[in-house]
């Protein structure tokens, strides 16, 4: 039987001990892993940072806020809008990234080697079975060598180019959830806005009226009890009083928290007590719609946003069919390379090398048929979600017109009703000396609850003219804005907000050129 060299021996043995304790530590490294909860101090800690990450470089609110201010906050401060320009920014990043792989790989690699003994080597006849050379060796015990070397496979060029070509198109789908992102945030906003100005303007008269019923029905009931007017009339009144009372506190509820829900929305703390421009009763003007239903189906389908990503969809989905085509292909690889060592037993210590390689996926090409049909069918598919998704926003386009008319028509109504509810409470203060104070405070009541009324139809008749603007994708900012500092956004959505009040927009910044000429 034979015995292993004491050199050798003790080589295994000192590797055994090395792999040993190797084990050893891997196995005590992994019994040290145990799931360890973040200390209440690191929560607090974040919950400090977070909340004052809210409303970091927030300007604060020294006036009155109009609309248009509202509107710019929201654009400026929103955390939803700050999230999707981040993402848009991201997409950006990767689509420049996608651009370097189609350069040739280029790697440098350098190392040092070092070996306790020589290494060395014999040879064995493979017909007499005989050693035939001596143990030599061919390498020193301690080398240098780096290596410079460049691949460029020519398959991968082109699969690189179309993925390039899909990610930068996935930034300009980004861009077009950006502008979606902006039209909400714009429609939430305008809606808020209206209902908190409302809040504004009449719950403290509310809260005055509500004290001053409590008293009228505890009168009523004081009458009722001492027989001073029939129970039935006495009921009648306390019951027509009561309904219009529960229909003020109804619409108090739902007002109550506007106010929050636009501090939220405008990025202002939730516990400051702002306050927003308000209008007369007698200013509040319908605003106007100045395009006809043909013209605003064209501008829809040219300018919504989920159309445009689509289109960008579109073009991915045939890189996508590219690639497959691509991926048929056999791969043609170019290698290059330079190489330095100082092991000193080579007789060429620095050399180039390089060389061509074909390589081609059989099981690819197998399975091309189907691959295509399954690319034509993503195509197709595309195509016929882009449809559909058109016919929605046709059917949106036809839906906000005809809610904007009844509104209209609506707060039309609840505006004379109002008008005639406050003429005869003004009647009935005059004729304080002949009416009853509790006729008078009935009057009172339902002139309060009118122009609550009339203050929240006109809130929702500018929220319907705003969701024909979202309808159509109209952007409430030009693409060329320069500055989106809050003055500036401010200023913008100003004038367009005028204009869009009057009916003045101008189609010639708004209209592509060839869409209004086919309006004619």
């Amino acid at each position: 039987m034979s015995t292993l060299p004491n050199h050798r021996l003790q080589s295994l043995q000192a590797m055994r001990k090395w792999l040993t304790g190797l084990l050893a530590v891997s196995v005590l490294s992994a019994c040290a892993v145990k799931p360890e909860p973040l200390p209440e101090s690191s929560i607090m800690q974040r919950t400090q940072d977070d909340k004052a990450a809210y409303y970091k470089d927030v300007k604060p609110v020294v006036r009155a806020i109009p609309l248009a201010e509202a509107m710019a906050r929201a654009i400026r401060y929103n955390l939803d809008h700050r999230l999707k320009t981040m993402e848009s920014a991201l997409a950006m990043g990767q689509s420049k990234l996608t651009g370097y792989q189609l350069l040739p790989q280029v790697a440098l690699q350098a190392g040092y080697s070092k070996r306790s003994n020589e290494l060395g080597s014999s040879s064995r006849s493979l017909i007499t079975g005989q050693g035939s050379l001596e143990s030599s060796t061919s390498s020193e015990r301690s080398y240098g060598d780096a290596d410079l070397t460049m691949t460029w496979n020519i398959l991968d060029f082109g699969v690189s180019y179309f993925k390039a070509r899909q990610q930068a198109d996935r930034y300009l789908v980004s861009e077009q959830r950006r502008r979606k992102v902006i039209h909400n945030i714009i429609q939430e906003v305008r809606q808020a806005y209206w209902r908190a100005a409302v809040a504004q303007e009449l719950l403290p008269d509310i809260e005055n009226f509500l004290v001053e019923a409590n008293l009228a029905l505890e009168d009523a009931k004081k009458s009722g009890d001492a027989l001073l007017q029939s129970p039935l009339d006495t009921l009648r009144y306390r019951m027509g009083l009561l309904e219009t009372v529960y229909q003020i506190i109804t619409l108090q509820r739902d007002l109550s928290v506007a106010k929050t829900q636009l501090a939220a929305l405008i990025n202002v703390d939730l516990k400051e007590n702002f306050r927003l421009e308000t209008q007369n009763q007698q200013d509040m003007s319908a605003p106007k719609i100045p395009y006809d239903i043909d013209l605003m189906e064209k501008m829809a389908l040219f300018f919504r946003p989920e159309l445009r990503e689509e289109d960008y969809q579109k073009r991915i989905d045939i890189a996508e069919t590219k690639l497959t085509l691509l991926q048929v292909l056999p791969g043609l690889s170019l290698e290059a390379g330079l190489h330095t060592s100082t092991n000193h037993y080579l007789f060429n210590q620095q050399w180039a090398d390089g060389g061509l390689k074909l390589a081609w996926n059989l099981i690819n090409l197998a399975a091309g048929n189907d691959t295509l049909d399954v690319a034509g069918i993503r195509e197709a598919t595309g195509t016929m979600r882009r449809l559909s998704l058109g016919m929605a926003i046709l059917t949106q386009v036809h839906v906000a017109l005809v809610r904007y008319n009844q509104t209209l028509e609506e707060f039309e109504l609840v505006k004379t009703i109002s008008q005639t509810a406050d003429q005869i409470q003004h009647h009935s203060a005059a004729a304080r000396q002949t009416m009853t104070g509790l006729d008078v405070i009935q009057a009172q009541a339902r002139a309060i609850y009118r122009r609550l009324q009339m203050g929240l139809s006109y809130a929702e008749l500018q929220n319907s003219a705003g969701q024909i603007y979202v309808s159509i994708g109209l952007d409430p900012l030009p693409s060329s804005l320069e500055s989106t500092d809050l003055d500036t956004l401010t200023a913008t959505l100003e004038g367009m907000i005028q204009r869009w009040q009057v009916g003045e927009v101008e189609l010639g910044t708004l209209v592509d050129n060839r869409l209004q000429g086919q309006s004619g």
